[in-house]
């Protein structure tokens, strides 16, 4: 029986559709997501990585727009959550 969560791949790949899909995202919140997204996937593959640093990335992310872009923030929230879930 498969996990019916979704993986924190599956989840960011939902942030990358969903920062391509948003016209209204300033460029700087956007690079900050991407960027912040990348560490996430570098952490996951590299145990040595400090673990802290892209979630506080993305909460510094979280902070910078989530009243204009509430379902970025949701998906973030999420990934926030699953990196949590990691020990991330």
């Amino acid at each position: 029986m498969s996990d019916p969560q979704p993986t924190l791949n599956e989840i960011l790949e939902e942030l990358h559709e969903a920062l391509e899909a948003s016209d209204d995202l300033g460029d700087e919140a956007r690079e900050k997501l991407r960027s912040a997204a990348r560490e996430i996937q570098q952490t996951i593959g590299d145990e040595t990585a400090e673990p802290q640093s892209p979630l506080d990335r993305l909460n510094e992310a979280i902070e910078s727009f989530e009243g204009k872009h509430p379902k970025l923030t949701a998906i973030v929230g999420r990934i926030a959550d699953a990196l949590s879930d990691l020990g991330i």
